[in-house]
């Protein structure tokens, strides 16, 4: 069962990386249409900023949970590396613990939010009006596949296994580039 939930979480990530990448794409254009107008018409093209704005938050919270599997997330590891394998098991606990608590959180507190924002049909008034609820419904499921994420990866440091996206998220400099070794002899 362990394995279908996991298998699960990364094709749900992978499935929200894709519609990250086609709202970045979708911001972009916006982008270049907007500017467009503005060169030809000195003016803005209505919507233009609405929907960026929308892409922009599709892409940042629907790439978060792919981030936390694939490893692609900020990781420092001035202390991990200089440490054993058993103190970096009890890193690995207490930081899934912490995540998965702030990130339930996260989780309960944007889908409550969007659930106020749906019940008052909140929407933005700029050169149109634009919903706004939907983008809150979508920050909420970003945060619950994240949390999904977080909890497959305590399981896995439970369990004595390398958390998701260990493997591809190895340092690119490494600590005796930061710390050079301290000389023992005088040179």
């Amino acid at each position: 069962e362990g394995k279908t939930m996991e298998r699960f979480v990364i094709a749900l990530s992978r499935i929200m990386a894709v519609i990250a990448a086609a709202a970045i794409v979708v911001l972009m254009s916006a982008i270049v249409v907007d500017v467009t107008g503005r060169y030809f018409t000195n003016s803005s093209v209505p919507a233009m900023l609405e929907i960026s704005e929308g892409s922009l938050v599709v892409a940042i919270f629907f790439a978060l949970p792919w981030a936390g599997v694939t490893g692609a997330h900020v990781a420092v590891t001035i202390v991990s590396s200089r440490v054993g394998p058993g103190w970096n098991r009890v890193f690995d606990l207490v930081v899934w613990v912490f995540c998965s608590l702030v990130v339930a959180w996260l989780t309960v507190a944007s889908g409550t939010r969007a659930m106020s924002a749906t019940r008052l049909n909140e929407t933005r008034m700029g050169l149109v009006q634009w919903p706004v609820w939907p983008l809150r419904w979508i920050i909420a499921f970003g945060f619950a596949v994240l949390l999904l994420v977080c909890l497959v990866n305590l399981v896995r440091s439970l369990r004595g296994r390398a958390v998701l996206g260990a493997e591809t998220s190895e340092e690119s400099v490494s600590t005796e580039t930061v710390f050079p070794p301290v000389p023992t002899e005088r040179e």
